[in-house]
């Protein structure tokens, strides 16, 4: 099941139970009954009235809640840690958006690479010009959305 109608499912539920009421008694075997119906004349029984909430106010039984400044809050930690992984993320996909622009380019073909050890510099290998272009295009696709 989708999240979707669940939410919507959930978000109606304090609508259908407003005002409701629950009774619960036994029967004659001593089994205990919970139902929105009122029991058989005769037989003892207690309400239980439902408090109506909203969504927001109270999150649904056996929903774990979130703490303020936990990743998953809403505390000021987490959302100062959110944007900096946003501007830090932004900043990555921006790199290499500019490093495939610069790849692309004609000229980039010729490009040269430090040598070893302070050695003198050589050109790219074919495969190595690729490998940089594959690369420059992980980042890109790990970053930018």
């Amino acid at each position: 099941m989708t999240r979707r109608p669940l939410l919507c499912l959930l978000a109606c539920l304090p609508l259908a139970v407003s005002g409701a009421e629950i009774y619960s008694w036994s029967d004659a075997g001593g089994v205990r009954h919970f139902t929105q119906e009122a029991p058989p004349k005769g037989v003892p029984y207690k309400r239980i009235p439902v408090e109506a909430s909203t969504p927001s106010s109270r999150p649904p039984s056996g929903v774990p809640t979130a703490r303020k400044d936990s990743p998953t809050g809403g505390g000021p930690k987490a959302r100062e840690a959110g944007l900096r992984l946003r501007a830090e993320t932004l900043e990555r996909c921006a790199k290499a958006r500019e490093r495939i622009a610069f790849l692309e380019e004609k000229t980039a073909r010729r490009l040269f690479k430090p040598g070893l050890d302070g050695g003198e510099p050589s050109r790219y290998t074919e495969e190595e010009f690729n490998a940089e272009l594959n690369a420059a295009r992980e980042a890109e696709a790990a970053n930018c959305v």
